[in-house]
């Protein structure tokens, strides 16, 4: 399903996550999970679809681009 960007925020602590056992939360890449993506956290992302509440998403620079472009990930 196409997630769509609601905003994109300076990287959060993990407790801004809402689930606590989340890549995000482990300070992982949500679009690439971990491992096997290493990269820094660029930034903290609120992503929505139509088949869930607002998710709270850890990415890279490329994990960003990637969400921008339209090209979503499942790790969460």
């Amino acid at each position: 399903m196409k997630s769509t960007i609601v905003e994109i925020l300076a990287p959060q602590p993990s407790s801004w996550y809402k689930n606590q056992t989340s890549t995000a939360a482990r300070g992982g890449c949500s679009q690439h999970g971990t491992p096997p993506c290493h990269d820094a956290i660029v930034a903290s992302v609120i992503l929505a679809d139509a088949g869930s509440e607002n998710i709270q998403w850890a990415v890279c620079q490329q994990g960003l681009e990637e969400l921008q472009s339209g090209q979503t990930g499942e790790h969460i």
